[in-house]
């Protein structure tokens, strides 16, 4: 599978959301990652078995300066644009990036058009 773009901004894509399921999720949270390709695209996601993000933020989570725990700073290293970046990014590829999330199960899915290399 092949996926034309910016090798580094991709790379930050894979990075920030699983840096998020590490900062917003416990001690023995399991973080899965999966890679599977659909005719036209490939699909990543990044799921978690974590507390969950409260519907009422699920609609907001992409937006700039969006949290999910408003005790949070920047002191402490949290400023709300992790998944505002990576959205861009996967829009800059032509992708599209979605959440699920239900308290035990949060689920990022991230496609991105194939091309047409082998």
């Amino acid at each position: 599978m092949v996926v034309a773009g910016d090798a580094a901004r991709l790379h930050q894509v894979m990075t920030n959301l699983l840096a998020n399921a590490r900062i917003h999720t416990g001690p023995g949270t399991v973080v899965t990652t999966r890679l599977t390709t659909e005719p036209t695209h490939t699909v990543l996601k990044v799921i978690d078995n974590g507390p969950g993000i409260p519907e009422p933020l699920q609609s907001e989570v992409f937006e700039r300066f969006a949290r999910g725990d408003t005790s949070r700073s920047r002191k402490g290293g949290s400023t709300g644009l992790g998944l505002a970046i990576v959205s861009a990014v996967v829009k800059a590829h032509d992708g599209t990036i979605a959440v699920r999330s239900a308290p035990g199960h949060t689920e990022f899915t991230v496609r991105l058009p194939l091309t047409n290399q082998q």
